[in-house]
């Protein structure tokens, strides 16, 4: 067996499950109810440029959920059945396990966001929108690696932990830090340190580059740069969407590259 044979068989697994049709169906229509949406209640003109800034909220919000709920499983459940002993045994490698879960899982995030996006850009232009298909098709790209973020993170998760309901909390725990919780945390401190004097208005470029490095806001700062033409406003170089789409393919390999090796030094048995 091989990275591909695991994928295959994990894509069957996942699909075939209710709660797997259930997360992909979500975003599915999540996406294309934006694109409905979005010609209704935009403001002119209307294009599926705009339209990216418009569904961004959307996707930081709803993507997290989905990609760790689809990735916290996806190891951990076979280490408490004891599967994973059996398929490290075939041979596989760990690496095997680590390449074909990932390439599943994110594979199929990844189409339900090409199919949802590819309707809502259908929705966006008929009969009244215009389609500007590089910042859209930069756009599509940007979500799926944005999706693969949060896919990989819940499968970090997975393969640091021994047990399923560990791996949940860990994945929420993440969720609820970065998407609930993150923007109340910086508008805390910037209350805070202009109440105290030290800052009058917004905060030092440093402090907005270590609040800026959670993966939603990341993804705005890519999307508003390349994509709605927002571009970044004055300030250090460290602060533009370059900078905020490097961050993000970190983000992307990162966590997984750090999990693999806990697992790799891990007892499965």
């Amino acid at each position: 067996m091989t990275w591909q044979t695991i994928a295959k068989r994990d894509i069957d697994l996942t699909f075939g499950a209710r709660s797997g049709k259930l997360l992909l169906g979500l975003t599915v229509l999540s996406i294309l109810l934006a694109g409905y949406i979005y010609p209704v209640i935009g403001t002119k003109p209307i294009t599926t440029a705009r339209f990216g800034g418009f569904v961004t909220g959307w996707l930081t919000t709803l993507l997290p959920f989905v990609g760790v709920l689809l990735g916290y499983g996806a190891v951990v459940n076979e280490r408490e059945s004891g599967a994973l002993r059996l398929s490290l045994s075939l041979p596989n490698s760990r690496l095997d396990v680590l390449l074909g879960k990932f390439c599943s899982r994110a594979g199929l995030l990844t189409a339900a966001v090409l199919v949802s996006l590819s309707g809502a850009g259908a929705l966006v232009v008929y009969p009244f929108g215009e389609l500007v298909i590089s910042r859209f098709l930069a756009f599509t790209l940007l979500t799926v690696l944005f999706g693969t973020v949060w896919c990989g993170l819940g499968l970090a998760t997975s393969l640091i932990v021994a047990t399923r309901r560990r791996a949940l909390v860990l994945s929420f725990g993440l969720v609820f830090v970065f998407v609930v919780v993150w923007d109340a945390i910086k508008t805390a401190l910037r209350v805070g340190l202009n109440a105290a004097g030290i800052v009058d208005g917004a905060l030092p470029g440093p402090a907005q580059f270590l609040l800026g490095l959670e993966p939603g806001h990341v993804f705005q700062r890519v999307v508003s740069g390349l994509v709605t033409g927002g571009g970044m406003a004055d300030g250090p170089w460290y602060l533009n969407e370059w900078v905020a789409f490097a961050l993000l393919m970190l983000w992307s390999v990162g966590p997984l590259g750090l999990a693999y090796v806990a697992f790799a030094r891990s007892d499965v048995s």
